[in-house]
């Protein structure tokens, strides 16, 4: 009985998923990805790679759906955006199925890297492997495709996208916003954002509701992304990210871009900034954070402002050295004061005595 046939499937999340989005403008559908691969034959393996912190949370579940494996695979460096392991992941992945399942002949590499020429070539000539490659147009290697047996694009039915407006002037309003506090702040929470955009000093009018469904639909849509980051107190922070490769990011930075200032007073005293930094700290407490206000009560304990040292009252003070100046010179006047007493060495402070507690014998 002749041995069946099987397929790999091979998915570089990242490539594919900002791919369609930079060149469709549209989210991939992992269902028509592993209906792609079905067509050479039934799927034995299939994964997918990517940092899916960096990604809508919804992608994991519609990958398993789809009977594909998300391979969480973190960022090397939390500074470069949309670079990680995956392609290492995958590569180590790819070797195993060439070297553990025989039956598997066709496999099927969504992704249009470069750095994966040399293992394409390799599983073709010296494992008789055939490789398919199917990345989104315009964003797929040259020489990927010549070291493969065929070429099958990846949304190669849809029409490439064309930069819109994103969407009623209110939605640009806030993205405008959003984009403008993404290059003025390290990073972003939900409830920071949500600050701002109530905050009058902006003036875009929204309710809170309204802010709160805007932001979900921005997250859901892959404009904001939600990531992680480590607080100062050790726990970890949920941020959002702006995906700079969306078409209404791209089409939302084409327009003017307004004047958001920080330093303008807001009602109360404070800025349209510190009000959201209050909201900022208690993100990053989850929820428990405090605000402290600039200007504070006067002490009335006789504690100082700064460092905890004491207030000095001037007036008392020289009250009290004219009161001593005059005590001694009246001592000095009276007949019945003991000569010796001018000899006597000056008062010691008992509590500052370093041997107040040494007792001498007779």
């Amino acid at each position: 009985m002749a041995a069946q046939r099987e397929v790999g499937l091979f998915i570089d999340f990242e490539n594919i998923r900002y791919g369609m989005i930079n060149n469709f403008g549209v989210e991939p559908d992992p269902q028509a990805l592993m209906e792609k691969a079905r067509k050479y034959g039934p799927v034995a393996v299939a994964y997918a790679y990517a940092d899916f912190t960096q990604h809508p949370a919804l992608y994991r579940r519609k990958l398993e759906v789809a009977g594909i494996t998300p391979r969480d695979v973190p960022r090397r460096s939390p500074d470069v955006a949309h670079k990680s392991s995956a392609d290492m992941a995958m590569l180590m992945d790819i070797i195993d199925c060439l070297l553990d399942r025989p039956y598997v002949q066709t496999l099927v590499l969504m992704t249009g890297d470069s750095d994966f020429i040399r293992v394409t070539a390799r599983a073709r000539h010296r494992f008789g492997k055939q490789v398919v490659i199917s990345g989104v147009p315009g964003s797929v290697s040259s020489d990927l495709i010549e070291s493969a047996d065929a070429y099958d694009p990846v949304g190669d039915a849809l029409s490439p996208v064309v930069a819109s407006a994103p969407g009623p002037d209110e939605d640009i309003r806030l993205l405008q916003l959003v984009v403008w506090l993404a290059g003025h702040r390290p990073y972003m929470t939900f409830g920071f954002i949500r600050s701002h955009a109530l905050s009058p000093h902006h003036g875009l009018g929204f309710s809170e509701d309204q802010v709160t469904d805007r932001l979900t639909d921005f997250k859901e849509r892959g404009i904001l992304i939600e990531s992680y980051r480590p607080a100062d107190d050790g726990r970890t922070l949920r941020t959002l990210e702006l995906n700079a490769d969306h078409p209404s990011i791209l089409a939302c930075r084409q327009l003017p871009t307004p004047n958001f200032e920080e330093s303008r007073p807001a009602r109360g005293g404070g800025t349209a900034a510190s009000d959201a930094d209050a909201a900022d700290a208690a993100d990053a407490a989850d929820g428990t954070g405090a605000a402290f206000t600039a200007a504070s009560p006067a002490p009335s304990d006789g504690h100082a402002r700064n460092g905890g040292a004491p207030d000095i009252d001037t007036t008392a003070s020289i009250d009290a050295s004219t009161t001593a100046a005059t005590t001694a010179a009246s001592a000095t006047n009276r007949s019945d004061v003991d000569p010796a007493l001018d000899e006597q060495p000056p008062a010691v402070d008992v509590a500052s005595d370093p041997n107040r507690w040494v007792s001498k014998s007779v």
